[in-house]
């Protein structure tokens, strides 16, 4: 299980509170599925589980999909009663036409380039008609990305997920339901809790920061803002957040 260093930490970069409602970003898309009257949702790249714990607290099914065994056995632990499937995003097992909502949540950059469309395919296979996907995708603007790019620069893998997006919209029977941008805050005590954080996302970055630990805290300390708040340190990361109707036919 998550360390409670890591889980506070993490909880901070993603702008939550003690529980994931809070974050900006699952606040939209819990918007997004009360309007369209969505029940079952099938959550691609679920990681951890934040966004599947959040989501059956109230009340909707969920399906998490990850490929990645340890990662699930958390997802598990943080969203009981939810099922998960260990999995790509080209190839889940599941039945067509089962679900109300697909979700990429911070997910479809991490697809291999050529399977993105592929699984934006069968995001849209598994989806009814009138069924909605809904892709949220940071870009690779702000301070938050500024800071992170010496340790981990995405903004290739960002911008080829988002043009698979572009090319998948242009070739399906599909309405754009919401086409809008959002500023996650991320409020940190100290670098330190950038580190953990980034590190909790994906350990190997760790050889990178001490590679030059220095050259990271002046990144952070040039690019943050300092409110003075309750966390002396704030970074801002926009998000795009995309989601499309499957029209019948």
């Amino acid at each position: 299980m998550p360390s409670r260093k890591m889980l506070d930490a993490t909880r901070q970069a993603t702008g939550q509170g003690a529980t994931p409602e809070t974050s900006v970003v699952t606040a939209k898309i819990l918007g997004v599925l009360a309007a369209e009257e969505v029940r079952r949702v099938i959550d691609i790249g679920c990681g951890r589980g934040d966004l599947a714990a959040a989501l059956v607290r109230r009340g909707y099914a969920v399906t998490g999909v990850d490929p990645q065994a340890e990662t699930l056995e958390i997802a598990r632990g943080r969203a009981p009663g939810a099922e998960f499937l260990q999995a790509g995003a080209e190839a889940i097992p599941a039945r067509a036409g089962s679900f109300g909502a697909a979700v990429f949540l911070n997910s479809l950059h991490h697809v291999p380039e050529g399977m993105m469309d592929a699984g934006l395919a069968e995001a849209w296979r598994l989806l009814r008609p009138d069924g909605v996907l809904v892709v949220v995708e940071p870009l690779a603007l702000g301070s938050f990305f500024e800071v992170m790019r010496r340790v981990d620069d995405e903004t290739e893998v960002r911008a080829q997920a988002r043009a698979a997006l572009d090319r998948f919209g242009a070739g399906q029977r599909c309405e754009t339901v919401e086409d809008v941008q959002l500023d996650r805050i991320s409020r940190f005590a100290s670098v330190d809790a950038f580190v953990t954080y980034l590190c909790a996302a994906d350990p190997a970055r760790q050889a990178l920061i001490d590679a030059d630990p220095e050259a990271v805290t002046r990144d952070f300390l040039h690019w943050a803002e300092t409110p003075g708040d309750e966390a002396p340190y704030q970074l801002t990361q926009p998000h795009m957040v995309r989601v499309l109707r499957k029209l019948p036919g």
